[in-house]
């Protein structure tokens, strides 16, 4: 009895093996939102790390995080460093490009719990009165990433995406509040 029990269960894992390795490794994870404001109001919290943070969903989902800067405070260069023994785990986020009142590349890469890299983007498009923001998240999964979220039946881009919604709806708040 317990062999057949043992064997059922190497089936099943092995299922959802399979289904991790025939997960896509590169991801892109997307959302916009409408601010009632001007490209030059909303840049300055895209191309600065320190004010960045200040709208990002991440101390919500993490408050143990901590965070450090590095660099110019805006622009190419600017860095934010964090870590937790939480969910954030280690990692930096270093803008690459700015492009003044369109858009903002940052380079995220994590150390811990594992090795990873992503690229962001911010793209501010103007619509009358007020601007479409859009933020964009790409990357390549490792096939244990794909794994665990084939294991636990994690959709990565309604719980990012959800992350990114809050996210987007501070920052329009923020933005909007000091009009």
């Amino acid at each position: 009895m317990i062999k057949k029990i043992l064997a059922g269960l190497g089936f099943i894992l092995a299922i959802f093996v399979i289904v991790a390795a025939l997960r896509p490794e590169d991801y892109l994870i997307k959302r916009d939102i409408s601010i009632s404001a001007n490209p030059e109001i909303i840049f300055p919290f895209l191309v600065n790390a320190k004010s960045a943070d200040s709208w990002m969903p991440w101390k919500e989902h993490d408050p143990q995080v901590k965070n450090t800067y590095s660099g110019p405070e805006e622009g190419v260069g600017s860095t934010s460093h964090w870590e937790s023994p939480g969910q954030m785990g280690t990692g930096k986020a270093e803008v690459v490009e700015a492009i003044l009142n369109k858009s903002v590349k940052t380079k995220i890469t994590y150390t811990k719990p594992m090795v990873m890299n992503q690229d962001s983007e911010f793209i501010l498009n103007p619509e009358g009165d007020s601007t479409k923001m859009t933020w964009t998240v790409t990357g390549k999964q490792p096939f244990f990433a794909r794994l665990m979220c084939t294991l636990m039946f994690m959709n990565m881009d309604k719980y990012v995406g959800g992350m990114f919604e809050q996210g987007l709806a501070k920052l329009k708040a923020i933005v909007e509040a000091q009009k």
